[in-house]
């Protein structure tokens, strides 16, 4: 199960961070991996179930920034 929530996570990262460099203005580049690292938790949520901080959280917000900025260096943005 853990396995399908780290893949859908990383799969809709990718997906919103190509939609949002279609956004024009230079300085959204750099907030483009925050604003999909929020949109990402609000819409699928995080990998680990309550509300306790645990070592799931750092590898959370570490892939999906991680992934989001990937990405914008891959397609040549920053």
């Amino acid at each position: 199960m853990l396995k399908h929530k780290i893949a859908t996570t990383l799969l809709f990262a990718i997906a919103a961070t190509w939609l949002l460099t279609f956004i024009h203005t230079s300085s959204s580049v750099l907030f483009i991996p925050a604003i999909v690292a929020l949109l990402t938790k609000y819409t699928l949520g995080d990998w680990d179930y309550g509300y306790a901080y645990t070592y799931l959280d750092i590898f959370y917000w570490g892939s999906v920034l991680t992934v989001s900025y990937g990405l914008l260096k891959f397609l040549g943005k920053v």
